[in-house]
């Protein structure tokens, strides 16, 4: 729709890798570098890693388009979670030979057939695994499994290895020696640097026909960056809902306004490109304390002395990651939602393995005592819990909320003293 408006002859920010469009980033030509390094010297696995998104996928591409192919067999091959008589299948499928209804030892004398007369022929076979994290250690051991089929001591297939950084786990874990000593060279794509992020699409709009003046402002290029940071997949889609809204609202040049108004109406889509700052992000350690604790108590591994502690430790925790922050960065409905849970798997998990009665009851007592002993640091808010009648004058109605909140927690916090002295009372 926005082609004609902007006189441009193809779309500049299309999903499919395409090739002949390629921005070779420092990043992306020291992975194109590689894969070359990897065919000049014939033998050997190169890895490229890297994020979601980054172009691993169009590296590869790039690679398989400039090879010679009177040369050069070069199949790709998308890997999904397979086991290896599976992988040998595909990889027949691939080179256009018979997969189906063949044992794995048939596969494997069939592709070692294929390989000896490409050799004849005076043709090299090159084997791209896109996706390579997908598959279990085993499978990846067959890959490597494969490169010793050879002559002359020349390997007869060359394999390049493409996935997610989840892949290099594999790599390091144990049984993987041999195939780590047989990595020539590796690489780990990152994202785009704010720079390169303007240079891309400024350089995708050049290569779709655009040949005005700059359609971005420089803070609108900035920003598209912050929001994407700066990984290509997510900028092409964000462009491209850019380019539409301003073919709807006929922009002529894009300011940063402009840009926060798209983004606006992305955040609410499931697929937005946007990168969004995860809540639970401010609350992480919590949970990780409170799994942690939950576990240590299941298993046993806990003195007694040292619940208390934790527990008293895990909700100072969360009233500093969920109630010590500037009001105006969080709000304030949430602000005892991690501790309201923390405080009711505490409770559950003391009836589950009892520990010392006076023991539960101190740790307790400290917790209501670390909460009614916040005041005011610096330009944080840290509050007193004692109960108001009226907000004093002058406090603002987001303050008053917090009050409101904090003096419920503190009632929360009453209501769980008065159920375990019931409950020590009924075991007395």
């Amino acid at each position: 729709m926005y082609k004609e408006y902007y006189n441009l002859k193809n779309n500049p920010f299309q999903m499919t890798p395409d090739p002949r469009i390629f921005f070779a980033s420092k990043g992306h030509k020291r992975a194109l570098s590689y894969l070359q390094y990897g065919l000049s010297q014939g033998e050997g696995f190169i890895v490229i890693t890297g994020d979601i998104g980054t172009g691993k996928t169009t590296v590869v591409k790039n690679l398989i388009a400039g090879l010679d192919h009177q040369t050069y067999i070069a199949k790709e091959l998308v890997t999904t979670h397979i086991e290896d008589h599976d992988l040998m299948e595909m990889i027949c499928e691939s080179f256009e030979l018979i997969s189906k209804g063949l044992s794995k030892g048939a596969l494997l004398n069939q592709f070692k057939a294929f390989l000896n007369s490409a050799h004849r022929l005076g043709r090299r076979v090159v084997l791209v695994v896109d996706e390579v994290q997908n598959l279990p250690a085993k499978t990846v051991e067959e890959l490597r499994m494969l490169s010793n089929f050879q002559i002359d001591n020349k390997p007869l297939l060359q394999s390049f290895l493409v996935g997610q950084k989840e892949f290099i786990a594999t790599l390091k874990s144990k049984g993987m020696e041999q195939l780590r000593q047989r990595v020539i060279a590796s690489c780990h794509l990152e994202a785009l640097k704010k720079d390169e992020t303007k240079y891309y699409i400024n350089y995708r709009l050049k290569e779709a026909g655009w040949s005005g003046n700059d359609l971005f402002e420089t803070q609108a290029l900035d920003l598209i960056h912050d929001l994407t940071e700066g990984v290509p997949r997510r900028i092409n889609v964000f462009c491209d809902r850019i380019l539409l809204f301003g073919y709807l609202e006929e922009v002529s040049v894009f300011t940063p306004e402009h840009i926060r108004i798209v983004a606006d109406e992305l955040a609410e889509e499931i697929t937005s490109p946007i990168k969004e700052k995860k809540h639970s992000e401010m609350s992480s350690n919590v949970n990780v304390l409170q799994n942690s604790f939950a576990q240590k108590a299941d298993d046993h591994l806990i003195e007694e002395e040292k619940v208390s502690d934790e527990l008293n430790k895990i909700v100072a925790d969360a009233l500093t990651e969920e109630i010590i922050i500037p009001i105006k960065e969080k709000k304030h409905s949430e602000m005892s939602l991690n501790v309201n849970v923390l405080q009711n798997d505490s409770a559950q998990k003391e009836d589950e393995h009892p520990i010392e009665e006076e023991k539960i009851s101190d740790a307790l007592n400290k917790i209501h005592s670390n909460i009614s002993q916040k005041t005011e640091v610096g330009n944080v808010t840290k509050l007193n819990v004692t109960p108001k009648k009226e907000p004093q004058p002058g406090l603002s109605s987001d303050f008053v909320n917090l009050e409101e909140t904090i003096k419920d927690f503190e009632s929360r916090v009453e209501r769980e003293i008065q159920a375990f002295k019931k409950t020590i009372d009924k075991k007395n």
